[in-house]
């Protein structure tokens, strides 16, 4: 969960069309370990307003309509558009309230090491990092999307286990049983069992 979250930050609202993706990454990802190593927010009474910038410089940088598009699957196609966007709302909010705090308190001054890129066709590319964990460089890549004149990620594979298919698995259980409604409810659900841990 942490390599996830030091891979979703940024504060970079548009870049030149001429960057690569993975000058986009290691700008982002040291930008987002700033954040995390800023003094000011070493006192417990600053970590909300912490939280907050990196879940607002995060969603500059993570695409989480494409995230939540790819996740859903056929399931995404079933749903009214109103049901789309609150989904992605809300399922945006719970990555942002679980993961954050969780790489505020386990954050140890972790390297990243940029490794390749590959690009898909012209508006796809696939960046190749390791990230030095307690000694040992874990692979991760990170699957990203031109955007208009940026680049945005929409999947992050950790030791070969892909976000995108970690959580379809999960989605594709419970809209077995529940409506796009009932769905959206468990989110919110986790998303006040997250504030209260906070």
């Amino acid at each position: 969960s942490l390599v996830l979250c030091l891979l979703s930050f940024s504060t970079i609202p548009s870049l030149a069309h001429t960057e690569e993706p993975i000058d986009v990454l290691e700008k982002t990802v040291s930008l987002g370990i700033a954040i995390l190593k800023d003094p000011q927010y070493l006192m417990a009474s600053k970590k909300v307003e912490q939280q907050e910038l990196l879940c607002d410089t995060a969603s500059q940088v993570f695409d989480f309509k494409e995230f939540s598009r790819r996740v859903l699957a056929f399931t995404w196609q079933r749903l009214t558009r109103e049901e789309r966007e609150e989904f992605v709302e809300v399922f945006s909010e719970f990555l942002c309230k679980y993961y954050i705090p969780r790489v505020q308190e386990r954050y140890k001054d972790e390297k990243v090491i940029y490794v390749s890129q590959r690009f898909v066709g012209k508006r796809m590319a696939s960046v190749k990092v390791n990230v030095i964990w307690k000694g040992k460089a874990v692979p991760v890549e990170v699957r990203m999307l031109k955007r208009k004149s940026t680049w945005k990620v929409y999947d992050i594979i950790i030791l070969g286990v892909s976000g995108v298919m970690n959580y379809r698995a999960q989605f594709q259980a419970l809209f077995r049983n529940d409506t796009p409604s009932q769905v959206i409810a468990r989110i919110r659900d986790r998303i006040k069992e997250e504030e209260r841990r906070g």
